[in-house]
């Protein structure tokens, strides 16, 4: 009985020893939070956020090359009016009225518009316009690839320091993701 006493004794003290609390001496978990704003953040603003600061720094600014700077959808559309509007190119001036649609050329002449001309002019227009569009794509798709590079290179830079991700979550806007990372 008395042998039996004795081993229920060891172990529940060595139970009790196990606990999840952590013991004295154990090295507390430090973490931190990486703030991802995705691939369309603003320009000029932060793609990242640190909480607490990571290295001395709070968040990372994108370095944009001027093609990536700035993308405004408004810019490409001229002013428009109900009555009359008008479109300019590098050869020349499309002017809407209510007396017809007349087209300024390189030359400095202005003409009316027939239907062949009018069918020309919208089919360059189109052109242009896909131009564009295919320009604005390829600069979106550059400031993705800058945000995700710079978000690459903080995951790197914290992992080098000791720093482990624990937990993902997409958060906010499309894309915008926090990493929740901790450190022993």
């Amino acid at each position: 009985m008395f042998r039996f006493c004795y081993l229920l004794a060891l172990a529940t003290t060595s139970l009790a020893g196990c606990s999840s609390a952590p013991s004295p001496g154990a090295a507390q978990a430090t973490y931190m939070q990486i703030f991802y704003e995705g691939p369309g953040w603003l320009a000029g603003r932060r793609v990242l956020a640190y909480s607490p600061a990571f290295r001395g720094k709070t968040g990372e600014t994108v370095q944009e090359t001027d093609s990536t700077r700035v993308l405004s959808p408004g810019a490409l559309l001229g002013p428009q009016t109900a009555e009359s509007s008008v479109v300019t190119t590098e050869t020349t001036t499309t002017e809407s009225t209510p007396e017809g649609t007349f087209v300024t050329g390189p030359d400095g002449q202005r003409r009316q518009q027939t239907a062949a001309t009018q069918q020309r002019e919208e089919a360059r227009q189109q052109r242009e316009e896909a131009a564009r569009f295919n320009r604005g794509f390829r600069m979106l798709e550059k400031r993705a690839d800058l945000a995700r590079a710079t978000l690459g290179r903080a995951l790197d830079e914290a992992a080098a320091d000791g720093w482990e991700v624990v937990q993902m979550t997409a958060t906010g806007n499309q894309g915008a993701l926090v990493y929740l990372l901790q450190r022993r």
